[in-house]
């Protein structure tokens, strides 16, 4: 039986979409683009990864068809993004706003702890 999280706290938001982190079940919630998907904490980063390393500029600067739309898959995501540039643009800036969160987070964390032990 599959148990649904019910106690999301935000990580960071956009215009675009929001991540949502589930602490019961160790899980981040990414919802972009009107779809929803869960992650573990390392799918999430790959993600994170391969969404920046892919180069707007040189994107914007191709003429092909084919230069307008962008694959992301990840192993561990059941989603696969087909994103064009201005959607990629949010996408970026969804994720990365997370990330530092969860970096930031994770820091004051570490800081805390030891005054609580």
């Amino acid at each position: 039986m599959t148990h649904i999280c019910t106690q999301f706290t935000e990580i960071y938001a956009t215009t675009a979409g929001a991540v949502y982190q589930c602490n019961r079940q160790n899980r981040l919630v990414l919802n972009f683009a009107g779809q929803v998907s869960v992650l573990k904490v390392d799918a999430f980063l790959r993600l994170v990864k391969a969404v920046h390393a892919i180069d707007l500029e040189s994107m914007a600067e191709r003429t092909d068809r084919a230069s307008d739309l962008e694959i992301v898959s990840v192993c561990g995501c059941d989603r696969c993004f087909v994103l064009t540039m201005p959607e990629l643009y949010a996408f970026k800036e969804l994720l990365a706003g997370a990330k530092f969160s969860l970096h930031l987070n994770s820091m004051l964390h570490e800081c805390l702890n030891p005054l609580f032990v």
